[in-house]
């Protein structure tokens, strides 16, 4: 308490001499820091408040981590941070920004599957993609598919022909094993709420290996083979499948199906 209480002290100190920011501790524990003034007290329902220093919302509050605001002038200044993207205004957006990616994870230490969701963009060595490490559901999915976006459009042939070749399978997914446990340091006992945290996490991880739903699909190596347009590998030599890119082969397929059939049913109708 010493310590926070000094280095509260010196913030007040020091933001007396710059008439800047300022730091307001209340009485019932709530703080609120301001990038240029202080004003009402709003928002008493609020534990933690940080206003920026533009416009008269106090807009462009941030909170930065890490490298945050080492070169002012660069991009880079803007490496990990959670806050408001607007400047003179009250944007009311929440942004969250890594310059070399974002991860959401669960659980003690890390793993892929304590990964739930990543988007690797620091090395450049890829276009943006988020990957998902979990199923995701959605009321709906729109993709653009606007003929503005497009060009050299040229109609589908022997997409039947094509079909025939593919080998749809059922499958398992698999889960990593892993059995490592996260003590705490000093050799100290566990308390009860990492006691809890821990046995949640095993419960977890036990569900997650013991989920046999079934799966239907193809195996991408073999997919390629027939259309390599669906199947992409990425950095790590991992390879995804464009599912939705085969709606139009199956659509055209059905067309070329269609076609025989009438053909063979004028046949036997002449016979």
């Amino acid at each position: 308490m010493k310590t926070i209480s000094f280095l509260i002290l010196s913030v007040f100190v020091f933001g007396s001499f710059i008439g800047a920011a300022q730091i307001k501790v209340y009485d019932d524990n709530r703080v609120k820091i301001f990038g240029d003034r202080l004003t009402d007290d709003l928002d008493k329902d609020l534990s933690l408040q940080v206003y920026g220093k533009y416009g008269d919302y106090l807009a462009n509050g941030r909170v930065g981590f890490g490298s945050y605001g080492i070169n002012e002038m660069t991009l880079f200044r803007k490496r990990v941070f959670v806050g408001e993207i607007g400047t003179n205004y009250d944007s009311d957006k929440l942004e969250l920004c890594g310059s070399n990616g974002l991860y959401l994870t669960w659980g003690q230490g890390y793993s892929y599957n304590n990964v739930i969701g990543k988007m690797d963009v620091g090395l450049l060595t890829e276009p943006q993609k988020f990957y998902f490490n979990t199923y995701v559901y959605a009321k709906g999915v729109k993709l653009n598919s606007d003929e503005r976006f497009k060009e050299n459009i040229s109609p589908l042939k022997n997409s039947l022909d094509k079909l025939k070749l593919l080998n749809g399978v059922c499958y398992n997914l698999k889960w990593e094993n892993e059995n490592s446990t996260v003590l705490p340091e000093n050799g100290r006992s566990l308390s009860e709420k990492e006691q809890s945290d821990m046995a949640l996490l095993v419960q977890t991880k036990e569900k997650l290996e013991n989920s046999k739903k079934q799966n239907i699909g193809f195996i991408a190596q073999q997919l390629s083979e027939v259309f390599p347009e669906f199947v992409e590998e990425d950095t790590d030599g991992y390879l995804h499948v464009d599912y939705i890119g085969l709606i139009p082969v199956l659509v055209e397929s059905i067309k070329e199906q269609q076609i025989k059939i009438a053909a063979l049913k004028s046949v036997l109708s002449k016979n």
